[in-house]
């Protein structure tokens, strides 16, 4: 085996989290012990404000002040101590994690680099200078192994410098985490240092509940009231607008809004709503604060508060942290599971994110222009930048965000704007994440369908979700779409729920979002944008919408992978009559039944990308590896092989569509198969990653037991390797099954390959570079196979699949491997799980007739192609 001289070792802590896990429970005992509630070990009493006379189990009534707050000191003490200590155990976990993904990243990478290495050079250790790429004159031409050494090397170097950055960043957090605890253990439990726990999710209710003349003055009987709300709005407004200064009484209010954002959150998570008097608090608490800036219906309202707090004194923490705690506010009212909703927010509020599209008519509302919309926009985006990742809004709001958020970016997103008065693509991406935690609302957007809703709320008609679909995904994202593929994400994630009803309401969005997608209008949109797009000597004015927004197309491409059987395996021709359409999925195999147009029509979107293609092509061939491990191992029908067919002609029709689209961009001649080969053979690299996505897709749609070969390859038991696939013809379908059926032998039963007559085919493909064979760990040479060599136990037979690898791979050369391969065929036979046998040659045969004629059925239903064999030679 090849090795590198470039390292990587991250530095370690030698210091677990659970120690301080352990502590932080024992902690919590101790303090439900202090409070008499040994019943009741982690229970009631930090859910919820209350007094602490009713929190405390003891009957201590009697007691004098005094000696009541040496009962409160003690358990604030107890209670701070624990929350610090699950504070430095989650940062010393997150570091170990961290360092964990680090060490994995880096050894896959390196494994993989090392596989990479030509045959030539797998036993030399690659170094700087080692191999010398010295090809002809002063070019690399002719270097062929050396410079693949050189790209390997310096490709090693890459991952290692990136790892290094994380490595850095990783330990500074671990640093900074630990100047942080100290800090706080300095200064004990001060509102501020309570408010970074809570922050932290690390506190919740206990501290106002065990000590509110500390933690919360102005709350009477440790209560969330329509008069505190009032007080609260009428002193936060004053400090927000630079009237006051910032001092302790702030920081108790902010204490406690702090304490119902997070208490919100944590109610979400467990499916509990908030109580009565905390809605009625948030409610109050928002009109009071709009009531100063709005009058009789007119007024900016609450939207004036990112300017009033950016004309103030307040750093940008103290602001990014106050418009973070009203964000998530306004999100926890909003949602109806809470016990809020939509009409309960502010006026104003609700306005700004209907905008123009949404209720247009409705009361006091003034009509929008773009500048006033793009004002709203930017409020929108300082209230929920900075919310809390895992608290999501209500349905009604996060559907009408993404709608009017999407309709914005269509009508004027490639506006110019050199007086900034718009907001840029990092504002409206706020909009974008916070309206995405709601699956429902993200699924309306995908499907136009409503899962529940929200009674009473206008969401618009269906040109509107079309066009604001459009929009967010057509729009040039300043992070290639890294915050908008929130969007999509979750359809390839949820179908491996181990909930059924997740798993179902993601499958029945992704044959939703087809139907959205194909729809000829909106494809057409999606891969002519009109935005310009410069790749290489190359200058696009219509790329699609994949081709500058690389994150949206990984994100189809997971959803691909995810669905990969269904892309596969659905009809292509009914009655000799093309199928057409998207079906409804089958939640016990998984499955859509899709038209071939549709699929290609989906297909030609992730071909718009160079990585994006790069891994697809990929992906396809593991699904014909997958499939044909199905075949050999568990007895399919020849009709397994029909789905490899089929993908194949899917994917050389989705290239031949982009190259197309591309040659009329530019006017002239562009082949996407030539543009993405390097892409194919880089993506191969995360094709380990791919591999479970993609098998356990092939297992549920074969609907194969535990046992089968597909789930063992899922469990990394039976090895699939990239073979860097190219584009031609029936001869390479045929010498890649026959390959794949040696390997399946050399894997899975290489006793078989006793049966063979001559060991002359084994010396073949040896001298080659087709096999290796190795007894007891020893390479064995072609002299060692000979008519007395027995292949037992001890004897390990590992296959090339990948043609290109091969030392004779053209012309007689390779017609000799070929014959070598097919005669081996000829004397084994293949027994199947289902305890059928054949011999490997009819195997094989019955295998590429299917596959054959299922590509040739694919390509006749596209008529510009090209049909059947002659689009493959």
């Amino acid at each position: 085996m090849a090795t590198f001289s470039v390292i990587f070792v991250p530095r370690d802590f030698y210091y677990g989290s659970k120690p301080m896990y352990d502590c932080a429970a024992d902690l919590e005992i101790l303090n439900a012990r202090l409070l008499g509630r040994a019943d009741d070990l982690g229970g009631s009493f930090d859910s919820a404000a209350g007094e602490f006379t009713d929190v405390i189990a003891w009957n201590i009534r009697s007691l004098s002040e005094e000696d009541v707050q040496s009962w409160r000191d003690a358990a604030v003490s107890v209670t701070y101590a624990a929350s610090v200590a699950q504070m430095w155990a989650d940062v010393v976990k997150a570091f170990h994690e961290e360092r964990d993904a680090q060490i994995t990243t880096w050894e896959s990478s390196r494994t993989e680099k090392e596989n990479a290495v030509p045959a030539k050079y797998q036993d030399d250790h690659i170094t700087s200078s080692h191999p010398q790429a010295d090809g002809f004159l002063w070019t690399d031409l002719g270097a062929g192994d050396e410079q693949r050494c050189r790209t390997l090397y310096d490709e090693l170097v890459a991952v290692q410098e990136g790892l290094t950055t994380r490595e850095q960043t990783n330990w500074q957090g671990l640093q900074d985490g630990a100047e942080e605890v100290r800090t706080l253990l300095e200064q004990g439990p001060t509102p501020e240092n309570v408010r970074k726990l809570i922050d932290a999710g690390n506190a919740n209710w206990a501290f106002l509940n065990l000590d509110p003349s500390r933690y919360s003055s102005l709350i009477e009987d440790g209560d969330l009231t329509s008069e505190n709300a009032e007080e609260y709005a009428e002193e936060l407004a004053a400090y927000w607008s630079g009237e006051k200064p910032l001092d302790d009484r702030y920081h108790e209010i902010m204490l406690v809004l702090s304490m119902v954002g997070t208490g919100a959150r944590q109610n979400q998570q467990n499916g509990t709503e908030l109580s009565s008097e905390e809605i009625a608090f948030l409610e109050e608490f928002y009109a009071h604060l709009e009531e100063p800036y709005r009058a009789n219906g007119t007024g900016a309202g609450i939207m004036v508060y990112p300017d009033l707090m950016a004309g103030s004194d307040m750093s940008d923490e103290e602001r990014e942290d106050a418009l973070g705690t009203l964000g998530d506010g306004l999100l926890a009212l909003s949602d109806p599971s809470l016990g809020g909703g939509y009409d309960k927010l502010p006026e104003s509020f609700r306005y700004a994110v209907e905008g123009t599209w949404i209720n247009p008519d409705a009361e006091n509302k003034l009509p929008g222009t773009p500048v006033s919309t793009g004002m709203d926009m930017k409020a929108l985006s300082a209230f929920l930048e900075h919310t809390d990742g895992d608290l999501e809004g209500g349905y009604g709001l996060s559907t009408n965000l993404h709608l009017t958020t999407g309709a914005f970016l269509d009508a004027w997103g490639d506006m110019p704007d050199p007086e900034g008065v718009m907001p840029d693509s990092e504002q409206v991406s706020h909009i974008i994440d916070a309206a995405s935690r709601n699956t429902d609302a993200n699924y309306y957007m995908l499907t136009g369908e409503h899962l529940g809703g929200e009674e009473g709320v206008d969401h618009g008609d269906e040109e509107l979700r079309t066009r604001a679909l459009e929009g967010t995904l057509t729009y040039e994202w300043h992070d290639d779409g890294h915050t908008a593929r929130q969007l999509t994400d979750w359809l390839a994630e949820d179908l491996h729920s181990d909930d059924p009803d997740v798993r179902e309401r993601a499958g029945d969005a992704f044959a939703g979002f087809m139907e959205t997608i194909t729809d000829a209008d909106m494809h057409e949109a999606l891969v002519n944008t009109g935005v310009d797009v410069t790749e290489g000597d190359n200058e696009y004015s219509n790329a699609s919408f994949t081709q500058f927004n690389g994150e949206l197309a990984d994100s189809l491409a997971d959803v691909f992978d995810a669905h990969i059987y269904s892309f596969a395996d659905s009809d292509v021709l009914r009655d000799n009559e093309p199928v057409t359409g998207i079906e409804d999925f089958d939640p016990d195999r998984s499955f859509v039944s899709m038209g071939p147009e549709e699929r290609a029509m989906y297909m030609q979107l992730l071909m718009g990308n160079d990585e994006t293609a790069g891994r697809v092509v990929n992906s396809v061939d593991v699904y014909q590896q997958i499939e044909a491990a199905a075949f050999l191992g568990n007895g399919q029908d020849e009709e397994t092989a029909r789905g490899g067919g089929q993908l194949q002609a899917l994917l050389e029709e989705a290239l031949r569509r982009e190259s197309a689209d591309r040659t009329a961009d530019l006017d002239e001649t562009i082949e996407r198969e030539t543009q993405i080969a390097e892409f194919v053979v880089g993506e191969a690299g995360g094709l380990s990653e791919k591999i479970p996505v993609i098998g356990a897709a092939v297992a549920k749609g074969l609907e194969l037991g535990e046992e089968s070969i597909v789930n063992a390859i899922v469990d990394g038991e039976y090895e699939v390797f990239p073979r860097h696939p190219t584009f031609s013809g029936a001869e390479y379908i045929e010498r890649n099954f026959r390959i794949e059926a040696l390997d399946y032998l050399s894997q899975k039963d290489p006793k078989t390959l006793n049966s063979v007559i001559r060991p002359d085919e084994f010396h073949t493909l040896i001298d080659g570079g087709a096999i290796t064979i190795t007894r007891d760990g020893v390479q064995l040479s072609p002299e060692d196979i000979g008519d007395g060599f027995v292949f037992d136990d001890s004897v390990k037979v590992n296959v090339e699949k990948n043609p290109n690898e091969w030392s004779d791979n053209e012309d007689q050369d390779l017609n000799r491997m070929d014959s070598a391969i097919s005669n081996i065929m000829d004397d084994v036979d293949i027994t199947t799980s289902d305890g059928r046998t054949q011999s490997g040659d009819k195997r094989v045969s019955d295998f590429v007739i299917q596959y054959n004629n299922s590509y040739n059925d694919t390509k006749s239903v596209f008529p510009d192609s090209g049909e059947g064999e002659e689009e493959k030679n």
